[in-house]
């Protein structure tokens, strides 16, 4: 498969809500949200993830358990597994542990840790999925709206993707994902957060003229007298990430410029920022993903929540690795080194595990 080819988590599909990972296993999976679920990176290509086996869960289980009995906490240990494991893998475990000692995982380490590394080190206690419509509940709550947040985790998925998100969102919080969302904003804004929610990208390998497509963005922004909002928006939300890669090349040779000039002369506010940020991610998720790192880190002070969501939310080791490869490349310096000139002690530690680094 071509690295850009986008990609869904697994890659036959997504199961029924009521399915869950084959055994080794534990616990019904309607219990604790879709463990089978990963989210996708679109251009990243994805080996299968292979299960644990029942004596590897058992033994991670017990050292979880053996890193928080007693007086405080053994963290060494404690990284060894939640910044070990790859999602699926720490999703066996975090259903086998709940099976075998009746309580959940994520209320245990939030119990025995704090500060944060204890946010990070919680946010690895949770499955994919649940993780996920944390973030996103916390994105619309209170005032004003994380946009940031909004984007990041729903830019860039597949169709089942988007389904699973807004399931496991009512699952936890019995609410429709998309009227909170829609509650929480307006105008265009609001336009491209319905789209990409309706998860219905064309993910067919159909051939399409991408000189036509780039003459419909035009039609739609500087080939006329107000700009078309909603056709511009849908077609970014709804043509292949193959396909407009394309038609973003056509686009400037056609029209003498790059696609974001367009973008920047038809849109303002925070639905410029928004599409732009959706075509770096369509141009290139790891690139896009490595600002997003420097970002979090970048001047006074470290954006620890959203280091903590890169993390988190990227650490696969065939995800983090080409992200980790786009970030030296682009500011000439390691990213396992950047994390430890900005952060320190386990809270430090773990990041790196996360990363996959020492």
């Amino acid at each position: 498969m071509h690295p850009n080819q986008q990609q869904g988590f697994p890659p036959q599909g997504f199961p029924p809500p009521q399915g869950g990972f084959p055994p080794p296993g534990g616990m019904p999976p309607q219990q604790v949200g879709f463990q089978n679920f990963q989210p996708n990176f679109g251009q990243f290509v994805q080996p299968q993830t292979p299960l644990l086996s029942q004596m590897d869960v058992d033994e991670a289980v017990k050292r979880l358990r053996d890193s928080m009995k007693g007086l405080g906490t053994n963290e060494n240990k404690l990284i060894s597994v939640i910044g070990t494991y790859p999602p699926l893998q720490m999703s066996q475990i975090i259903v086998a542990y709940r099976n075998k000692y009746g309580r959940s995982l994520f209320d245990d380490v939030k119990s025995e840790t704090s500060g944060k590394f204890g946010k990070l080190a919680g946010a690895l206690s949770l499955t994919i999925a649940e993780y996920d419509v944390r973030c996103l509940r916390k994105a619309v709550e209170g005032l004003g709206t994380d946009d940031e947040c909004l984007l990041e985790i729903l830019i860039g998925r597949t169709n089942s993707d988007i389904r699973f998100l807004r399931e496991e969102y009512y699952r936890q919080y019995a609410a429709n994902l998309v009227d909170d969302i829609k509650d929480d904003t307006s105008g265009n804004i609001r336009r491209l957060y319905s789209t990409l929610l309706k998860g219905i990208r064309d993910e067919s390998n159909a051939p399409r003229d991408p000189n036509a497509d780039a003459e419909e963005f035009y039609k739609a922004g500087e080939g006329r007298i107000g700009t078309n909002d909603n056709k511009f928006i849908t077609l970014l939300c709804t043509l292949p990430d193959n396909h407009l890669r394309q038609v973003f090349d056509c686009y400037e040779k056609k029209y003498g410029h790059p696609f974001e000039k367009a973008i920047s002369k038809e849109f303002s506010g925070q639905i410029k920022t928004a599409l732009k940020i959706l075509v770096s991610s369509i141009r290139n998720r790891s690139e896009y993903i490595a600002t997003l790192f420097e970002k979090s880190m970048k001047g006074l002070g470290t954006d620890d929540a959203m280091l903590i969501r890169l993390a988190v939310r990227h650490r696969a080791p065939y995800v983090i690795e080409p992200i980790k490869q786009a970030y030296q490349e682009k500011y000439g310096k390691s990213l396992a080194k950047r994390i430890k000139g900005d952060t320190s002690g386990d809270y430090c530690k773990l990041l790196l595990a996360c990363i996959h680094e020492s």
